[in-house]
């Protein structure tokens, strides 16, 4: 996630010291736990990681950027990124459900909450698959070993999954974060934002379902220019403010993106940026901080403005 908000900050990160790292975490063998097939990411090099469909769009669209960051003639370094990228991808498509979505680990499971399809899942899921079938030079590659067309399918099924799943206030839910404060303890502006990412970078962010979600969000802003259920907080301000810079209707959105900047640019000279907010698992009534997630969120939501 850090690589992902710098690089689309404009940073950068070809020289970074971590490419080998993220490499060495591809699972490559089917994973004891869940009987999963190589080919993805887990959320941690230890033993306990579990390969997930958040972590490996995570790991893919980062490759892509190094992809984009290095020259043609490192011939034997971009070799090892498509290796990887073929190998995610693989994975993801293999894993998507029966209903269009992406679920957390395995396909068809469905007996508990985090088995099924979620809406922020598949979303990050299509975003690393377009990313690397539509990058000039990898396109070809992909092609020839699942076809192209059976990328665009499983992309296509997503967007009707998405449909399926956007609430009549045009937000979306996402299944593995919530708000402790909220009635429901759902967080539709994170899950909202993640899923308007995708319309976004697959540039179908002027389709109704878009539209709605990006309205939905600019209702959603508190009187003090920020976003959060009651009391603002620098993740869903950053998420809110990313999304909605994405809407090409800049002269409607103006002044709530200028005022969620302002509440973001405020919280970082105040030292209010690395204050972090309860996120999920709401579904477990387990809630965790997990402190890098202001910094990156908000890295990520001012470099784009900028």
């Amino acid at each position: 996630l850090t690589i992902n908000a710098c690089a689309s900050a404009g940073e950068d990160v070809s020289d970074w010291p971590c490419w080998d790292w993220v490499l060495s975490c591809q699972h490559t063998e089917r994973h004891p736990f869940t009987g999963a097939a190589p080919g993805g990411w887990g959320w941690t090099d230890l033993s306990g990681a579990v390969p997930d469909a958040d972590d490996t769009p995570s790991a893919l669209l980062a490759l892509h950027a190094y992809w984009r960051s290095i020259e043609a003639k490192e011939n034997d370094r971009r070799e090892a990124i498509l290796r990887a990228a073929i190998g995610g991808v693989g994975w993801l498509l293999g894993l998507q459900n029966r209903d269009g979505g992406w679920p957390t680990f395995c396909r068809g499971w469905g007996k508990l909450p985090f088995d099924r399809s979620g809406s922020d899942l598949t979303a990050h899921a299509m975003r690393a698959m377009h990313a690397w079938t539509h990058e000039p030079g990898t396109g070809d590659a992909l092609g020839k070993v699942f076809g192209l067309r059976k990328i665009e399918k499983a992309i296509s099924r997503g967007w009707k999954y998405l449909e399926r799943q956007q609430s009549d206030d045009g937000s979306w839910l996402p299944l593995w974060f919530g708000n402790q404060d909220h009635p429901l303890e759902d967080n539709p502006i994170y899950g909202t934002a993640k899923v308007l990412f995708s319309y976004r970078d697959l540039e179908q962010i002027e389709t109704s379902a878009a539209q709605r979600g990006l309205v939905y969000l600019g209702q959603c802003q508190n009187s003090d220019g920020g976003w959060g259920n009651g009391t603002s907080s620098v993740e869903e301000t950053a998420l809110a403010v990313e999304a909605l810079l994405a809407s090409n209707d800049t002269e409607k959105i103006a002044s709530t993106v200028d005022a969620g900047v302002t509440w973001l640019v405020r919280a970082t000279e105040d030292g209010r940026i690395a204050d972090d907010s309860p996120i999920g698992f709401y579904f477990a009534k387990l809630w965790y901080h997990e402190r890098l997630y202001p910094l990156i969120f908000a890295a990520s939501a001012l470099g784009r403005a900028m």
